[in-house]
C-alpha cells in the first residue's frame, strides 16, 4: 500500500504538500534530527498523523492538538522522517 493509500481504504489517490480538509488532501512535512516537530496547518480539524522515518517504517510519537490548525509532534529520540497529516 503506497503512502497515498494510508488514508484511502479505496485505494484512490491523494494529493500531497496540499492544504484543505475535506477534499482528502494530505499534508507531507519532512524533518531531520528532531525530537519534536510543531506542523501547522489550515484543515481546521484535529487531522490523522503518521510519521515515517527516513528508511520508510512507522514511528511511534506524541501527538499533541495544540489547536484545530496546529499539531505537536514529541519524539523519544532525535529522529529524521516524514510527517503525513490528513
Amino acid at each position: 500500500m503506497g503512502i497515498g493509500n494510508v488514508f484511502n481504504n479505496q485505494g484512490g489517490t491523494a494529493t500531497f504538500g496540499g492544504g484543505g480538509s475535506s477534499d482528502g488532501t494530505i499534508k507531507e512535512v519532512s524533518f531531520t534530527n528532531q525530537t519534536s516537530l510543531s506542523i501547522s496547518h489550515d484543515f481546521s480539524h484535529h487531522p490523522s498523523v503518521i510519521v515515517i522515518d527516513a528508511s520508510g517504517n512507522l514511528i511511534e510519537a506524541e501527538v499533541q492538538y495544540n489547536s484545530r490548525n496546529n499539531i505537536l509532534i514529541n519524539f523519544a529520540v532525535s529522529v529524521s522522517g516524514t510527517v503525513i497529516i490528513r
